[in-house]
């Protein structure tokens, strides 16, 4: 637009010119060469557009903006190789496949263990620690899924390990009708049952001991009442009674062993214990 206003001025003063050059003389002095006028306002309009071509605003071209660069994804973590298992639950992992051996391990939700073989029925991993790559151990399967579990050999567990019978005991109070009798709270802490029981106690004032070994587990109770009970079962607790002191022991100090065995008549397995109180 500017350039088309620009062209039109120099037109009114290319006509200005034309008219002027029309007015002049017809000679021009002697030796002077005269000039064309309507060559002299082209030459005049034509250095005018020039200059004004020159003098034109350029306009830059926006610069390209630059592509994004392009961010790779992360290849997803590829499956392993070896046969494994994770788990859906904390899971121990002992020495052999049940409760009855020792704990060696606890594994945790998500971790990928190495399989290694299994029981023979099939309930058992014999699996890598995951916490220690130099320790094995026996996983129980039913929280447990996995991959490569096909080829996973028959292992044949250990020998379970011999439960190790126990028991707590405590004074449990005197009791009396024909004499005086001690009472004991036992405690089964163990696996296994315990079928007999021997009672030693001896009155430190009197100087007066008395034993018995009995299978079974009894509580006089009383003169109208008394219990037995066969076995003491695992985790049960049982009141039983010891030989009658012919004396009152109450106030004086009493020494007790109590020995409980795993088998009739004070065989199989004895675990003692020693007690002392005072009424």
């Amino acid at each position: 637009m500017k350039r088309k206003n620009t062209l039109f001025h120099f037109g009114i003063i290319l006509t200005l010119l034309f008219l002027q050059a029309c007015n002049l003389p017809g000679n021009a002095p002697d030796g002077t060469p005269t000039a064309d006028p309507l060559e002299a306002a082209a030459l005049t309009v034509t250095a005018a557009a020039l200059q004004a071509d020159a003098t034109a605003t350029f306009t830059a071209l926006p610069e390209s903006t630059a592509t994004q660069a392009f961010t790779a994804t992360p290849a997803l973590t590829s499956t392993p190789s070896f046969a494994y298992v994770t788990l859906s639950e904390n899971t121990n992992c002992r020495t052999g496949p049940g409760q009855a051996y020792s704990l060696v391990d606890t594994f945790l939700i998500g971790q990928i263990i190495e399989v290694i073989g299994k029981n023979p029925t099939n309930e058992y991993w014999y699996v890598r620690s995951p916490n220690n790559q130099t320790v094995f151990c026996w996983m129980w399967g039913f929280y447990a899924k996995g991959g490569n579990l096909g080829a996973v050999p028959v292992f044949t567990p250990p020998p379970s390990p011999t439960p190790v019978p126990s028991f707590d005991v405590s004074y449990a109070g005197v009791d009396s009708c024909v004499g005086w009798w001690v009472e004991f709270n036992l405690k089964n802490t163990s696996t296994v049952a315990f079928k007999s029981v021997g009672i030693t106690v001896k009155d430190t004032v009197t100087g007066v001991s008395l034993g018995e070994l009995k299978d079974g587990f009894t509580d006089l109770g009383g003169c109208l009442s008394s219990s037995i009970s066969a076995t003491l079962e695992p985790g049960q607790s049982y009141v039983v009674s010891s030989a009658a002191f012919n004396d009152n022991p109450v106030g004086h100090k009493i020494e007790a062993t109590i020995n409980l065995c795993t088998g009739l008549l004070g065989s199989g397995t004895c675990v003692t214990k020693n007690i002392e109180f005072t009424p």
